[in-house]
């Protein structure tokens, strides 16, 4: 199982995410791990269109975990999935889905 520890509060901005679009290939990587390249692209995905997400739920003031501004958390996220990846060997995957979004 994903679980994040040095910021905790990313596993419940990421679950969430998850909850809030049914996304079941993402809930199966937090739970297994990212195992595949295909995984990994998924993964980096989904985690920029949460991003986005954030974003919107900040300019439309909706309230998550407790607060309409997210975006503060979005340090810590990118903290944790850039050592996650390189531990999991996906690094590259997520900096090539990043750059592309950024």
């Amino acid at each position: 199982m994903l679980k994040f520890e040095r910021y905790p509060h990313i596993n419940d901005l990421i679950q969430h995410y998850i909850n809030a679009t049914g996304n079941k290939s993402i809930s199966r990587i937090m739970k297994t791990g990212v195992l595949t390249e295909a995984d990994a692209i998924k993964f980096s995905e989904f985690l920029w269109s949460m991003v986005e997400k954030i974003n919107e739920d900040e300019e439309k003031g909706n309230i998550v975990l407790g607060s309409a501004d997210n975006t503060d958390m979005l340090p810590d996220l990118n903290y944790e999935i850039s050592k996650y990846m390189k531990k999991a060997g996906f690094y590259s995957v997520w900096e090539k889905i990043s750059e592309s979004n950024i």
